[in-house]
């Protein structure tokens, strides 16, 4: 985990500084591919047949290597959409569920790690949800403000400082909310609630 939060960083901080820098267009390149790198990386790892995505992957990179001048030019552009869609995209995962006859997807995360749940952290759980839809929809607001109005050092360190900052704040914040509005509940970390949310993602079910 620690080496995990450490080369977290570094890429953070080496993203920033390739960003707000234009004279170092190859190592932004690099950085810009890496977030795409490693979601292919994650879909492929649970395909049935990863090859089908192994072609389209091998051709996309060519072409990017082909025209790297013009990508060059273009990376921030790069990561912007994979930042701004990145939050729109957490904004309607989170969102969606609040719609009626859905779950709440914090509800669902307190079933998977307690089993079960009553009405009093249903409501909680659910008010939780819509508080992770307005942040995400907040900070993709903001990448685009920033990134369209032409300040690109303050996007840069709102994409790559400030939102992983503002995610752990959000998480510390809510578990001293949850003390207080919930005290005779177990205490929960925030890995147990990545463990939730990617046992969301596998469609386990709740711990029994």
């Amino acid at each position: 985990m620690a080496v995990a939060v450490a080369v977290s960083v570094g890429a953070l901080v080496a993203a920033h500084v390739a960003m707000s820098r234009s004279q170092s267009p190859v190592a932004g390149m690099l950085v810009a591919l890496v977030p795409i790198a490693v979601a292919v990386g994650a879909i492929a790892r649970r395909m049935k047949r990863p090859v089908l995505l192994i072609v389209p992957a091998v051709g996309a990179a060519i072409a990017a290597w082909v025209e790297r001048e013009t990508f060059e030019r273009h990376f921030t552009d790069v990561y912007f959409v994979e930042h701004a869609g990145m939050m729109l995209a957490m904004a309607i995962v989170f969102g969606r569920t609040l719609l009626r006859g859905e779950e709440p997807l914090c509800t669902r995360f307190a079933r998977l790690v307690h089993g079960s749940i009553d009405e009093r952290r249903r409501a909680y759980t659910r008010k939780l949800t819509a508080t992770w839809t307005a942040f995400f929809l907040a900070i993709a607001t903001a990448s685009c403000v920033l990134y369209f109005t032409g300040e690109r050092e303050a996007w840069s360190l709102l994409a790559n400082i400030l939102t992983p900052l503002l995610v752990v704040a959000l998480f510390v914040v809510e578990y001293a909310v949850r003390r207080r509005a919930l005290p005779d509940e177990e205490p929960v970390g925030i890995l147990a609630a990545v463990h939730a949310f990617r046992r969301h993602m596998t469609g386990s079910e709740a711990p029994r």
